[in-house]
């Protein structure tokens, strides 16, 4: 028996502190679907991205949190009849999950809506058939928690659809990129941290792994379809220096690098999740403890806007940063270098411009947030049985933000490996290059979240 007719509601649990995501497979397809695929030569197709700023919490000396968003178009094949969706794309997760009309909360009525009945897509249950009319369709529950920000749920309902990248393109790819996947409508979602977030709904770009099938998985999803190279790469520029962040699918940039790219395998790539080997954890010339004993393991996760560390590690990586209780821009961006050694001798170096901030009253903050021992990634549940365990991340970092600013990032979805290159000066070019055509200006929205100050320990239960 398929697992959509022995169960009437589907729930999964997600449980990932990246930003957890849940995913079930479905296989059918809209029937005399044709989309226009582009072809290998024709490079990436470069989406800009915005910079949405909220503050955790009221005080004006705690930390930010970037929310790096860009447009998606979903629904018909044709162009006028689709829906611009706001999302950002989370390399932690490996499910689209969309605001949508079936949702009344509140959270969900600040946003803006998808509509599956204007854009014509079935609903489906978890083995991907179509719902037949006035019965009960699967039901999706996804527990969501960024390791720097407040955890929430959504739940939801399958639907069958087609996502696209928005309309702003880079020259040399102006057809379409779509992929046809299961994407979750959101009937419901917790205030927190959704009531006030700066975007419409996520586009998961983890592996395979957190989806609970390839029909699920957007990238994978997308390559296939859409006929790009099996890539895609994130550029976040250093905000001292200013400039327009973006995401490429399909290959890389090179022109947004100043150095060559190094390459760092990913560990177990079955479970889903980018993640790398570190070595050892250098601050200065000072080798910290952690990593020792057994090699840690760094989970590269564009949602998190902080290193993440684990908390035994904190204290003592905060003494040897020394920058805790500086004061002003200069004192601020004047620590010692952060090292991180990746397996086959790969060094990620951050300077304190890129793991550290001045708050608004002109103390220094760390961005650094700790990793708690009983907090696990990647476990899924299905109905009340685990089908797979999460893993501990005692050992574990959180390669978020602070090194999206130093390095352009490249995923490589068939090699299995992450490329690390020097990100090139956003200084503007004397002309315009031919990825810049028509392109806006990066934006950036500063927005108050109010939100408790000490995040929820994972496994916390939230009413839905």
């Amino acid at each position: 028996c398929s697992l959509g007719r022995v169960l009437a509601s589907v729930t999964v649990m997600f449980n990932i502190v990246l930003a957890h995501i849940l995913v079930f497979v479905a296989t059918a397809t809209h029937k005399g679907l044709k989309v226009a695929k582009l072809t290998r030569d024709q490079g990436p197709v470069i989406l800009p991205l915005s910079r949405k700023l909220t503050k955790l919490g009221d005080a004006a000396s705690g930390p930010s949190k970037s929310y790096y968003v860009g447009k998606v178009q979903i629904g018909a094949a044709a162009l006028e009849g689709r829906q611009e969706m706001l999302v950002f794309f989370d390399s932690g997760s490996g499910q689209v999950i969309l605001d949508s009309t079936r949702c009344t909360a509140p959270a969900c009525l600040k946003h803006h809506q998808y509509s599956s009945e204007l854009s014509g897509a079935p609903t489906v249950n978890a083995n991907g058939q179509i719902v037949a009319p006035g019965t009960a369709s699967d039901t999706a529950t996804i527990g969501l928690d960024s390791n720097d920000a407040e955890p929430g749920l959504v739940r939801g309902n399958f639907v069958r659809d087609l996502v696209c990248l928005g309309t702003e393109r880079s020259m040399g790819s102006r057809m379409d990129a779509c992929a046809e996947v299961i994407l979750v409508a959101a009937t419901n979602m917790t205030n927190q941290p959704f009531l006030d977030a700066p975007f419409d709904g996520i586009v998961g770009l983890g592996l395979e792994g957190l989806s609970v099938g390839s029909d699920y998985n957007f990238f994978g999803r997308l390559i296939a379809r859409a006929g790009l190279l099996p890539q895609f790469a994130l550029f976040v520029p250093n905000q001292a220096e200013g400039g327009r962040a973006e995401i490429s699918f399909g290959g890389h940039r090179p022109d947004r690098l100043a150095g060559p790219l190094a390459w760092a395998p990913v560990v177990e790539p079955e479970a889903g999740f980018w993640q790398v080997t570190v070595k050892s954890v250098r601050v200065g010339d000072r080798t910290l403890d952690v990593c020792k004993d057994s090699a840690c393991r760094g989970y590269v996760d564009s949602s998190s806007s902080q290193l993440g560390v684990p908390e035994e590690t904190l204290a003592e990586m905060e003494v040897a940063l020394g920058l805790k209780d500086s004061q002003g821009v200069r004192a601020c961006t004047d620590g010692p270098e952060l090292h991180l050694v990746l397996e086959g001798g790969l060094e990620l170096t951050l300077t304190a411009r890129e793991y550290a901030e001045v708050s608004e009253t002109g103390s220094c903050n760390l961005l650094l947030h700790p990793l708690h021992k009983t907090e696990t990634a990647g476990s899924k549940k299905i109905v009340n049985k685990e089908s797979r365990a999460g893993t501990a991340l005692s050992q574990s970092f959180i390669l978020g933000e602070p090194v999206f600013r130093r390095y352009y990032t490249v995923f490589d979805w068939d090699l299995k490996q992450i490329g690390f290159g020097l990100a090139a000066g956003t200084t503007a070019p004397s002309s315009k290059t031919p990825y810049e055509d028509e392109m806006p200006e990066h934006t950036e929205e500063f927005i108050l979240l109010q939100t408790n100050e000490h995040r929820k320990s994972t496994g916390a239960h939230h009413e839905l």
